[in-house]
């Protein structure tokens, strides 16, 4: 698992992360609220150290150092009357622990309480006691040794009577000698007890105690990262038992099909398209959704093998998917681009594709009958109000007519159909069709669901072009690849109807606007003042006003036939020589009178361009590239794509070029 896997997991888990961390730390809190916090303070005593032979070396002596004398009886009832209070002898002493320490003659005195300050001076009391207590104890241990100097004085004594009467008795003689050297031993240690004075002293007095333990801090800081552990085992779990799509890859392995596109940032178009009131494919703008829809426009046309009459049904494999509006989105990418286009809406369930997808402003039609839509070239045909069931209406003769007839009416038919596992709508649709675009979204469709949904359809030999896989989140990368070059783009909306910015004016239907005219991308262009449009539309309004350029007349040339070049016209100056690179001068903004002279750039040879809707316009003369934009000027309605000619001189070569049109 990489890096990015492990993040994503953790991300879809979220929730089960953020409850187990919340989980975790209350518990910890309510455990600190309801424990008692023990203190605990420590008093040191420094034990005296003699040695038993003086200068000549021998045995240190000290006080005796076991440590439960800390706590005997003696001890403790002084150190009661220390704390006052009339406390237990025996309770504080369960309270008080005691260590030795060998090398350096201390002994440690431990007191724990439920307050800092009385465990401070439970520890100083019994130290006091302690080292009040130690001459008794070194009294007793003279005591003891005294009385072993008797026994060894007795056992010289007992010696020498016997040598007395018996002079070469050896045993009396080691009797002697040993008794006289533990005699001597004992008299020394005797007398260092003796200047053990004081026997030991306190060396350290406790403070305040600290409290046992981890802090309140500390363990709210451990219970945070045990519950971020809980929940991040917790998504992992989380998706060990979740079935539902993951990855792209994913989807093409379970399918076996090719993934057409990658359909990004689906919610944020929906929002943007509710909020505009058009479709985001409509727009100039580049986001990651629209590339992804042009990406499977392009992918769909492949997987045609590029036939002049397309017709693909878009389906999805759970209804969580948004079909709908990726039906409505393609359909329009395609009339953008300048083929006739029809949307179907096949859905005779729950029919979105009519809410998606409105008449034109004013329009007054048949409202069931095939009618145009405000995208230009792109009609739709709404729900058929058949009193049948869905699914045996469109098996009927009657329906397969009707796509049919629809076919025939235009370059490309879209056919939104519901979910294939809702109704066998889909699978009969798609039987109509040259093949079905099945859209499947990641983390809410289910692997078996869009398995059976496949299955069904190459059982029922439904050709299935691929899948499109919603719900996909992109990087800034692949949000800077769809944007590229689109930085100075105008957000202009290609919509129909005459009162549009984009529909040509007036009898200039077929001619080329003078390159230089001022545009409404030029107008609505990010970063221009509110004066500078007012001057860019108004100088725009007085040329729409003045004689328009001429240019070669619309004619219809075989495929693959080379364009004659225009003649001359006496008035026209001749066309500028290899040798002699010329541009073309952009036509004025202000009116021109009667007289005026034709711009340059008729005069130059043309070369038929294809467009989708007739005349074509140049945007301003921002080169880019190498050579200018070219932006389709759309009429309302078009019966067919008519080829328009205009006049363009590339920047970087001699000969005049048509840039190619999206």
């Amino acid at each position: 698992m990489t890096v990015r896997e492990f993040l994503r997991t953790v991300w879809d888990g979220k929730w089960y992360v953020l409850a187990a961390v919340v989980i975790v730390m209350a518990a910890a809190v309510m455990y600190l609220n309801r424990q008692v916090t023990t203190y605990q303070a420590t008093a040191t005593v420094q034990l005296a150290s003699v040695q038993s032979g003086g200068d000549q070396g021998g045995t240190a002596v000290t006080a005796n150092t076991d440590p439960t004398l800390v706590t005997s009886t003696p001890v403790a009832q002084a150190a009661a009357q220390e704390v006052g209070g009339g406390a237990n002898p025996r309770d504080l002493a369960s309270r008080v622990t005691a260590t030795y320490d060998a090398e350096t003659l201390v002994m440690s005195i431990e007191a724990k309480d439920a307050g800092p300050v009385r465990a401070g001076t439970l520890a100083n009391a019994f130290a006091k006691a302690y080292v009040d207590y130690l001459p008794t104890v070194v009294g007793q241990q003279a005591d003891k040794v005294s009385k072993q100097m008797d026994a060894a004085s007795k056992q010289i004594t007992d010696a020498q009577a016997t040598l007395r009467t018996h002079k070469n008795d050896p045993k009396a003689k080691a009797l002697q000698s040993s008794g006289t050297d533990t005699l001597n031993s004992l008299t020394r240690t005797w007398s260092a007890y003796g200047s053990l004075n004081p026997p030991g002293q306190i060396a350290k007095p406790a403070t305040a105690g600290v409290p046992l333990g981890l802090g309140r801090d500390s363990v709210l800081a451990l219970s945070f990262l045990a519950g971020l552990a809980a929940g991040v085992g917790l998504a992992f779990a989380r998706r060990g038992v979740d079935f539902r799509l993951r990855t792209v890859a994913q989807a093409s392995d379970i399918a076996d099909a090719p993934v057409l596109a990658e359909i990004d940032g689906v919610k944020r178009a929906l929002k943007d398209a509710t909020h505009h009131g058009h479709l985001p494919v409509a727009s100039r703008v580049a986001t990651p959704y629209t590339e992804s829809i042009r990406e499977l426009r392009t992918a769909v046309q492949v997987s045609a093998a590029h036939r002049d009459q397309i017709a693909v049904v878009v389906t999805a494999a759970d209804p969580s998917a948004p079909r709908s509006f990726i039906a409505a989105n393609l359909a329009a990418s395609w009339a953008l681009s300048g083929r006739r286009t029809i949307a179907m809406s096949g859905d005779m369930r729950r029919p979105e594709l009519d809410d998606i997808l409105p008449a034109p402003e004013g329009w007054t039609g048949d409202p069931r009958a095939l009618r145009p839509t405000r995208v230009p070239n792109l009609s739709l045909f709404p729900v058929p109000d058949q009193p049948l069931d869905p699914a045996d209406y469109l098996a009927t003769a009657q329906a397969r007519e009707l796509v049919a007839s629809l076919r025939g009416q235009a370059d490309v038919l879209v056919i939104d159909a519901p979910p294939v596992l809702a109704a066998a709508d889909a699978t009969i649709l798609g039987s109509y069709t040259d093949g079905v675009v099945l859209v499947a979204s990641v983390g809410k469709t289910d692997e078996l669901v869009l398995a059976e949904a496949v299955k069904r359809l190459r059982v029922n030999h439904v050709h299935l072009s691929g899948l499109a896989v919603a719900g996909v989140k992109g990087s800034r990368r692949m949000a800077y690849a769809a944007t590229y070059g689109e930085a100075s783009a105008a957000p202009a909306t290609v919509s129909a109807g005459p009162s549009t910015a984009s529909s040509a004016p007036a009898g200039s239907s077929g001619q080329a606007a003078p390159v230089g005219t001022p545009t409404a991308a030029s107008a609505t262009s990010a970063g221009a003042s509110r004066a500078e449009r007012r001057n860019v539309l108004g100088a725009r309004e007085a040329a729409a006003d003045a004689p328009a350029v001429r240019s070669q007349p619309v004619r219809h040339q075989p495929a693959g036939a080379r364009p004659t070049p225009p003649a001359s016209s006496p008035s026209s100056p001749a066309s500028p020589s290899p040798a002699s690179p010329s541009v073309a001068a952009p036509a004025s903004a202000s009116p021109a009178g009667p007289s005026s002279p034709a711009p340059s750039a008729s005069a130059l040879p043309a070369r038929p361009v294809p467009t989708t809707t007739g005349s074509v316009r140049t945007a301003p003369p921002t080169l880019r590239q190498g050579r200018p934009r070219i932006q389709p000027a759309w009429s309302p309605v078009q019966d067919r794509p008519r080829t328009g000619t205009v006049a363009v001189v590339d920047d970087t070569t001699d000969k005049p070029s048509t840039p190619d049109a999206r």
